[in-house]
């Protein structure tokens, strides 16, 4: 027996173990990339539904009649290849699965943003768009550089900030070793931020450093400083 090209059970398989994988990871609390995977993946198949919509309307098939009450020629649709109705079949199953999954996520996300805490460290400057992050885990804090350069979309020209990070090193934290102190040590090891804007923040359970931690506190800084700051 040949197969489609598009075979429809072996892409319901490949849909099932994306989105088992995805599940994993959110039980392990780890939200990225796979968060925005999902939502890149899904609005993808809606543009593609609807352009494959707008494609059939432009190409009627045959003429069936005229309606009587308004005088205009009815269609028949175009003829559906059977590689097309796999495709139609494959896009109408995702979508309602990647919705589901992509919804489960952005409420994790919204959960796991009220266990993240951001505060400002020390005497704040008026420019808030560079500084330092202070990222704890533990005893430990990692410090990190960080600026929100003005960039542009290339799809519709808008003009957009983001949070852009660098590692720089990380101080174990104690009596002699507060995030005051570590503000002062930032300053003296660079003195071309003499006032820096420095935030640090904290979980309250468990996280993931890259996949959650760290988009997160970024998340929650630029939020601070676009409406607070």
């Amino acid at each position: 027996m040949i197969r489609p090209a598009i075979d429809l059970e072996l892409k319901q398989y490949i849909l099932w173990g994306y989105l088992k994988r995805v599940r994993e990871h959110f039980a392990e609390r780890k939200l990225f990339p796979h968060l925005t995977d999902l939502k890149e993946h899904l609005d993808e198949l809606l543009l593609l539904r609807k352009l494959k919509a707008e494609m059939e309307e432009r190409i009627p098939g045959e003429l069936l009649g005229f309606d009587p009450w308004t005088g205009l020629a009815k269609y028949a649709g175009p003829p559906e290849h059977d590689l097309l109705g796999t495709v139609d079949a494959v896009i109408e199953q995702a979508i309602p699965e990647l919705q589901r999954e992509w919804h489960s996520g952005s409420e994790l996300q919204q959960h796991l943003s009220r266990a993240v805490h951001v505060e400002p460290v020390g005497v704040q400057p008026l420019y808030l768009q560079e500084g330092w992050l202070l990222l704890r885990t533990g005893p430990e804090a990692r410090v990190y550089a960080y600026a929100m350069p003005v960039l542009r979309y290339a799809q519709n020209d808008q003009l957009y900030r983001s949070v852009h990070t660098r590692y720089v090193t990380t101080f174990t934290l104690g009596l002699s070793m507060t995030y005051e102190q570590i503000r002062a040590n930032l300053v003296k090891a660079h003195p071309e931020l003499p006032v820096p804007a420095t935030f640090a923040c904290e979980a309250t359970v468990p996280l993931p450093h890259i996949e959650t931690f760290m988009p997160l506190a970024k998340q929650l800084v630029y939020e601070h400083i676009t409406y607070k700051g």
